[in-house]
Order: C-alpha cells, then structure tokens, then sequence
C-alpha cells in the first residue's frame, strides 16, 4: 500500500526491496516512527537473502559520515544487494547532507538506499520520493490494507469512523490488533467494534493528557509518576508516536494561526474535534514555536534510539521527559 513516486515512475516498496529492478535510491519524508517499521516488516517478508546484508545507520547516534559512505560501498555477502537504510539526519547537518549528495552522483549499485528523513528540507537526488500522506483517503486504503494482512472484516461504516478517529498508524495498527484477538475469541459483534471506535478516541486525547499537561507545566516530578501509573512503558512506541502527533498537531496550529486562518478552518486541517481543539489551543499557546520544534526533536532522537539499542528504556525515558520539561 506504500507508493513512491518520482516524476511519472510509480514504485511499490515492496519493487524497491525485490532484487529484480534497477533502482538503487529511495528517500521517505515521515517524521514518525511508521516508515522505519514498514520497512523492517517488508525486508523480513520479501527479502530472501538473509539479514547479513541489512544495516540500519542512525545519526541521531553520533555516526560518522565516513563509516556510511564505507558501508555503502561495501559489497553484499553473497547477494545481489546490500540494503542499507539512514535515518536520523537533522537539516543542519550540511558536511553529512554535502557529503551524501557527492556519493549519490556515483552510486554503488549493489546497494539499494532508504533514507527516511522528517522534512522536505533536507534534500537528496535519490531516484525515487515517498511522502507520508495523512489524507483520509490515504488513512482507508491503510486501514484496508491492514484488514486484508489480519483477515478480519470490518465494515465501510467503521472503516470510515476509525479513519476520521485517527491517522496515526501505529494507533490504527493497535486497535486492528484488538479486533484480530475479539474474532479469535469469537467475541465480535457490532456494538463491540463501536465501543472500541469509541475508546479508540478517548484513548488518542485522554491517555496522554495529564501527561501532556505535567510536560507543559514543565513539571519533571509529575511525569515520573504519571509514566508509573500508566501502561507508557508497555506500549513506549503507541505512546511515543501519540506524543508526537500532539507536539506535531500544537506545530500545525501554530503555523496556520500564524498564516491568519480561522478556528474553524484549523480544525478542518488537523482534524480534532471542535471539543478537542479548545484544549490543543490552549495548550498551544503555552509554548513557543521553538519548543514545540525541539520537543519533536527529542521525540525522533528517542523513538530512533529505542529501536537501535540494547540499553534499558528507563534511562532513556528519564533523559526524555528532562529534555521535555526543560524545553
């Protein structure tokens, strides 16, 4: 279900990955964690040739351009292509960004490149494009996509709410999973599907809004305890990603109120209810654009670290919400 596309030429991700095409270099703007975790499903899947030859290089980790460009040229081990996919490269990063670009003039063809970067501001000549489309009509074919992989069945009625609930991936990916375990049990019905559409949504605004608010309030006590009580270290992703799309909505707002748009048209475009958006925009007005943007940072530099190392996540998170409170 994920289509890049570069002028006229359309390729799947999954054509990407297959051995048997030609292209080499592929760039994914996605300033959520989504993209990372559709690729590592997709090499798991299609990838026939073993994981010898898959590197993941995170420069929110301290790499070096140098040990990069030595991976990229590196040949794979017995296989047609070393798969090598970047991400964490911040847009101040010039000598990196300067140095890649170079590389891309000469590629090595036996390596096949994904870099997934936040924004269309850090701009690489890869072959192929793909941008997070948050669109609702991009939110259903998703929704579809993954009904179809967990073989369960859900209607065009509750299809269309659960689209106009979220467009959080992960959040969507979350409550399928809770419908996939209902069928298993032979526990499904209509009124079940709607009060789970129903906890879906409260659990997006409410699950995270003291933590929200002990943040804002820059209250570092607070939040320990909050993560305590809560299930946060349970589900550090779903909860990662929920506080991303937040400080991403507060940037959204923040950028539309600043380009003279109404409440109601900002309520259009960041699709949060009418009673949602008086806290979000209260909440917003909290915090400088500045604050908003390094709290995103830190949200990416914590979601890329947990999944490339073995450290425990209570460090981690502690250096998080110091950095949240701080900011």
């Amino acid at each position: 279900i994920i289509t890049i596309i570069m002028s006229t030429l359309n390729i799947s991700l999954k054509d990407f990955v297959d051995n048997r095409n030609d292209s080499i270099s592929l760039k994914i703007y996605d300033s959520t964690s989504y993209s990372l975790l559709a690729i590592k499903e997709i090499l798991q899947t299609y990838n026939n040739e073993g994981f010898d030859n898959v590197d993941y290089f995170d420069f929110s980790k301290d790499k070096k351009i140098e040990d990069l460009i030595a991976l990229f040229n590196t040949y794979p081990y017995m296989a047609s292509y070393r798969y090598v996919i970047i991400s964490g490269i911040n847009e101040k990063d010039s000598e990196i960004i300067d140095k890649i670009r170079n590389y891309l003039l000469n590629p090595m063809k036996t390596t096949k490149h994904i870099f997934i970067l936040a924004n269309n501001k850090i701009d690489l000549a890869t072959q192929h494009v793909l941008t997070e489309d948050d669109s609702e009509e991009a939110t259903i074919k998703f929704i579809k996509g993954k009904i179809n992989e967990s073989n369960i069945k859900l209607s065009e009625r509750n299809i269309n709410k659960l689209a106009n609930t979220t467009t959080n991936k992960l959040s969507i990916i979350s409550y399928i999973n809770k419908i996939k375990l209902l069928e298993e049990s032979n526990l499904v019905t209509e009124n079940i599907i709607d009060e789970l559409l129903g906890d879906q949504k409260r659990e997006i605004f409410k699950e995270t809004y003291e933590l929200i608010n002990y943040i804002n309030d820059k209250n570092l006590d607070a939040c320990l305890l909050e993560i305590q009580k809560t299930k946060f270290k349970e589900n550090i992703f779903l909860e990662i990603s929920r506080l991303t799309w937040r400080f991403r909505t507060y940037l959204k707002i923040k950028s539309l109120k600043k380009a003279s748009l109404s409440n109601e048209e900002i309520i259009k475009a960041t699709k949060v209810s009418k009673y949602q958006y008086k806290y979000f925009d209260n909440e917003t007005k909290r915090k400088s654009m500045d604050e908003i943007i390094n709290d995103l940072r830190e949200l990416k530099k914590v979601d890329s670290f947990l999944k490339t190392t073995d450290l425990g996540h209570e460090n981690i998170i502690f250096q998080l919400f110091m950095k949240l409170c701080k900011n």
